[in-house]
Formats: structure tokens, sequence, C-alpha cells
């Protein structure tokens, strides 16, 4: 009888099963050989086959609105070149043995699988950041991987996103009391108290449900130790676009920011779990500002050094794909229209939908949670 053993998500527990009934010595040692060699194999197969669990998490942005066919126009950009081949399977976009995703709270349905395209939400072959971080991740590590992305269009760190452990003062109710009054009079003060935060008992309530379920989702994975390895978080449209916070500069933003990364960390149980700030980096370059700022602030804190890192994106802004929009090609001749979709295929706050922006922000996600992993 081989030994039976079950993984939750915190915790492995082993089952004695020693009651053996030997006919005759020579069955006997035949018998404790096998079991020892299960038991090597069964404790083999856990201890090498861990798995890495990653959490992608923010608003409009992180569910993606990226087409891949821009990364077939951009094969040969030096930012793409070395890795376009792998991303391929013959002609299809491959889809990982090595690396799967789950999105629950993907806007049209739930989905879980091999990493490939499909997982943003602009089509049911787009793209977002776990495109470029989970091919990137899935060829630096060994281990599986799993990548649970959780996130909502249109949701402020501010009161979406709360973290619990700064709630809103009265001052705050009463003025989000006074604008949803304005739309909706019958609103009342607890109800505007309940929004904030509600996106982040959301996450927290999905990140524990796919953490639980991964045996489930993925067959392959079942009996796997899991290990949260990072967190990463590109968000902030809803809050840069905020006039009260833009008066001062965005300090409330860092101290949110600084507040969530020390909640989620104990919330998941996982403290100094390495965390990425991904840059909001809409307009590209020319658009850095007090926003950008704002967020590389969050991982200045000593305590933060090795495990919390501000990363750059606006360096990846399709410059080019801006240069047609400008020129209206997205809704001019049908050759304009043909060339632009090479390129783009959304507005500019959403990075004008270029899957080669999108791509790249993922790998530069990976590459950082890599070096502190390290």
């Amino acid at each position: 009888m081989q030994p039976r053993w079950t993984v939750n998500a915190y915790k492995l527990r082993t089952f004695d099963t020693t009651n053996l009934i030997c006919i005759d010595s020579m069955m006997c040692f035949r018998l404790l050989i096998s079991f020892c060699f299960a038991l090597a194999v069964a404790s083999a197969s856990l201890a090498e086959g861990s798995v890495k669990v990653f959490f992608l998490v923010g608003q409009s942005n992180m569910e993606g609105k990226g087409n891949p066919i821009h990364l077939d126009t951009y094969q040969n950009d030096p930012l793409i070149r070395s890795t376009y081949a792998g991303l391929k399977d013959g002609q299809d976009w491959r889809v990982r043995d090595d690396v799967w995703i789950t999105y629950p709270s993907k806007a049209k349905g739930a989905k879980h699988g091999g990493l490939g395209v499909g997982y943003g939400t602009k089509g049911e072959d787009s793209i977002g950041p776990e495109f470029g971080f989970g091919h990137t991740i899935g060829n630096a590590l060994e281990e599986p991987v799993l990548l649970i992305k959780i996130a909502w269009g249109g949701k402020s760190l501010g009161v979406d996103f709360r973290p619990p452990s700064l709630p809103p003062t009265d001052a705050e109710v009463e003025a989000l009391l006074e604008r949803q009054r304005k739309r909706k009079p019958e609103t009342t003060a607890e109800e505007v108290r309940e929004r904030y935060g509600f996106y982040y008992r959301e996450m927290l309530r999905h990140a524990k449900e796919e953490l639980a379920a991964v045996g489930e989702r993925f067959p392959g994975l079942q009996g796997r130790p899991l290990q949260v390895a990072g967190f990463i978080w590109h968000q902030g449209f809803n809050d840069k676009v905020n006039r009260d916070l833009r008066e001062t500069q965005y300090a409330d933003y860092t101290k949110w920011l600084i507040a969530f990364i020390e909640d989620v960390r104990n919330d998941l149980g996982v403290p100094g779990m390495p965390f990425v700030i991904g840059e909001l980096s809409t307009g590209g370059i020319p658009a850095r500002g007090d926003f950008q700022a704002a967020q590389a602030n969050a991982a200045k804190p000593a305590k933060y050094a090795g495990n919390v890192a501000f990363v750059p994106t606006a360096e990846f802004y399709d410059t080019a794909a801006e240069e047609l929009f400008k020129k209206n090609y997205w809704k001019g001749t049908e050759e304009q229209k043909a060339e632009w979709k090479k390129v783009g295929n959304d507005r500019p706050y959403h990075y004008l939908g270029s899957g080669k922006t999108y791509y790249l922000k993922g790998v530069a996600f990976a590459d950082a949670v890599l070096g502190m992993m390290k």
C-alpha cells in the first residue's frame, strides 16, 4: 500500500498506513522495499516540484488590452528579437506546459489553463502583462509556475483597493457621499463606507480561493507544495486623475500604497514577499511626473530594500503607434486602419492596446521579481 499525500495551500500532511499483513518474510521484505521506494519518489516529487506562485493585481492595464499580432510586427525589435521564437509553436502562439494561469475576475468569465494568449480583456486572443511575465519567469525557473491574476478596470487605490489598515476618515466618507448623491440621492453613508476596500477584500477572497483550488484547477499540480514568490501591482490611472490628490503631489497615494504592501503581506501570510510596483506609463516618458514619483516613493523606505521594487516602464510606450493614433489612422481609410492594426487597437490610457508594450512591461516585472528572489 502506498502512502497517501494531501497538500493544501499552506501545509503538507502525511497519513500513516502501516497496517500491512505479510504472508511470509520474503513478501514482507518486498512490500517494505516497495513502500520505501514509493515514499522516496513521493518525497522527491514534492521537494523538487514545488510551485512558485505569483499574484498579478491591478486595474484595466493589468487586465490587458494588447493584441499579440503586434509582436509579429515587432519581432525584429532589439527588445523582442531574442525571445520571439520562444513565444511561438509553429505559426501559433505557444501554450506553456510549465506555467499555468488562473484569472477568476476576468470580465467575461473566469479562465484558467496553460499560459498563452487570451488572458487579456480585448477579445479572446488579447494579452496583458501576464504574457511577457509568465514566459520570462518560466524560462528562468526550473520549478513549475502558477500566475493568479486578479484585476478590474476603473478601480482606485484610494477607494476601491483601500488597504484595511487605513480606513477612510469621516471627511472622506462625507465627500464621496456628496458626490454619489448627485447621481443617486438615496445613497447612505454606510453604503459609501462599504465601497472603501471592497476590491481589496474581493482580491483576498479570490486569492485564497484560487490557492485552495489549485489541485482542482490544475490536476498536474495536485500534491505539490505552493510557495508565494511575488506580487505584481500595476494600477493608478483612477488615482492619477483625481484632482484632490494632484494638489498634494499624490502624497496620499504613496501612503496608501505602503499600507497596501504591508496589509497584503500580512493577509497572505507572506512577510517580506517580493513586491513589484509597475509604473503607470500612459503617454510614455513625456507624461512622467508627480504621480510616477509618488509610486516610486512607496519603494523607498529602508525596510523595503531588496524586497520592493519600482519598475519604470514608460520606455516601452509605443511612440510609432502614438503617431498613427494622432493622425486618426484608427478611423481613417481602410489602408490606414490596416496600418494601425499592426501596432495598436485602443486608446492612449490603455497603452494604445499595444501588444509590444504589454509584453515588455511583463518582461520588466519578471526581471525585477527574479532579482529580488535571488
